[in-house]
């Protein structure tokens, strides 16, 4: 998903982090899940600081993820919706 280019300018960033970050997404079964799931995997992969997960027990609009501390559930979410055609 993410090109060479991006992954290198991510990689750079990432390696500025001083505390350990964890992605949590609450998916779904759309393609629109498999996507942010790929994106969220791909940039997990880049650092040893960040760590990716699936939690889909909590009550929140699907799909989404949230950048946290790890093990809180406070933090920004992202959410995909539909803005029309």
């Amino acid at each position: 998903m993410l090109d060479t280019n991006m992954k290198t300018q991510l990689r750079a960033y990432l390696e500025k982090l001083t505390k350990p970050v964890e992605l949590i997404a609450t998916l779904d079964d759309s393609a629109k899940s498999a996507e942010i799931k790929e994106l969220l995997t791909e940039i997990a992969e880049l650092s040893e600081k960040v760590t990716f997960k699936e939690d889909n027990t909590l009550a929140v609009r699907k799909p989404s993820f949230l950048i946290t501390n790890p093990g809180s559930h406070q933090g920004p979410r992202f959410c995909r919706f539909s803005a029309g055609s």
